[in-house]
């Protein structure tokens, strides 16, 4: 009887033990640095680059179609509300881009500020 309950007491200690190891403390793989955090900046202002230009394009095809919605006969509308789906969607990818660069840029320590003007990204990384 003694016997059992020492076991079901250890089994339960190591059960919490294994659930509990993906919630602790970052180990050393994980932990970035300063040189990584500017590495992942540039990346997501490569990111941040490519959905603006997609959006300027999304952007300019709403405006034809408003411009000109009789060239687009039955499927105008279609279009349309296809073309607003994708300017919300990039919208969208734009700010979280924007956050994401500002992140890292903060993480990595850099006094440099992130440049969210597109083709203004300069700096290289080493």
């Amino acid at each position: 009887m003694k016997t059992q309950k020492t076991i079901t007491a250890i089994s339960l200690i190591a059960a919490l033990f294994f659930v509990g190891l993906p919630f602790g403390s970052a180990s050393a793989e994980e932990i970035l640095t300063a040189q990584e955090h500017l590495q992942l900046a540039k990346h997501h202002e490569l990111l941040l680059k490519e959905a603006e230009d997609k959006l300027v394009q999304h952007k300019a095809a709403l405006e034809d179609y408003e411009d000109r919605p009789y060239y687009y006969g039955r499927r105008g509308q279609d279009f349309q509300s296809h073309e607003k789906a994708n300017i919300r969607e990039y919208e969208k990818i734009v700010a979280e881009n924007k956050a994401q660069v500002a992140i890292h840029y903060k993480l990595a320590g850099e006094s440099q500020t992130p440049q969210f003007v597109s083709g203004s990204s300069n700096t290289q990384v080493n």
